[in-house]
């Protein structure tokens, strides 16, 4: 039974964020909130959402949040957003939502996450951070090599000397042993 728990926890979790995602790019980050949508906001909701998202501290989003209803005449539910938030953490806060996070390109900062939740998030996070910035480096390379072959070609139309020629051969040779390198590292 304990498996099946945590099976059914871990496809709410990632239903969860792609959840957030989804809202995250509709509300746009709620800086436009007219006075209709700041009296109708699930505020608990929106605070989970907002807490998913990973990238701003609760007082800076709820801040916005109060600001941008203040200006329309409505008060926001501080209390119920916060507790939103608190649960969006629950969720946000996972190895499969660390996984995702890193896979999606997105820089983690350290402190988001609760201190008891942040070992296990950083547990997903790490290795899928550091496959994606490998894979950021082969484009990287490849982007260099081939900027290398056309200055090759370059220098052979332009019938430069030998030595020059030799050297840029070589730092082609370089590049390509090292993005063979990476590759075999991202095969593992």
């Amino acid at each position: 039974m304990g498996v099946v728990t945590i099976a059914a926890m871990q496809a709410r979790s990632r239903f969860s964020l792609a959840l957030c995602l989804a809202a995250t790019a509709l509300l746009g980050g709620c800086a436009g909130m007219d006075a209709q949508e700041c009296r109708d906001t699930d505020w608990a909701y929106l605070g989970q959402l907002d807490a998913m998202d990973g990238r701003l501290d609760l007082s800076t989003r709820a801040r916005r949040h109060f600001k941008a209803c203040k200006d329309q005449g409505v008060q926001m539910d501080a209390r119920a957003y916060q507790q939103g938030w608190l649960r969006g953490l629950q969720d946000f806060c996972t190895p499969e939502s660390g996984k995702a996070y890193a896979e999606a390109g997105r820089k983690f900062q350290p402190g988001y996450c609760p201190a008891p939740l942040e070992a296990a998030f950083l547990q997903g996070y790490t290795p899928a951070r550091e496959r994606y910035q490998d894979r950021q480096s082969v484009l990287e390379l490849e982007r260099r090599i081939e900027a290398k072959k056309k200055e090759l070609r370059e220098a052979r139309d332009a019938k430069n000397s030998a030595g020059h020629i030799a050297y840029v051969q070589k730092d082609l040779r370089d590049l390509q042993l090292e993005l063979v390198q990476l590759r075999l590292k991202l095969a593992q």
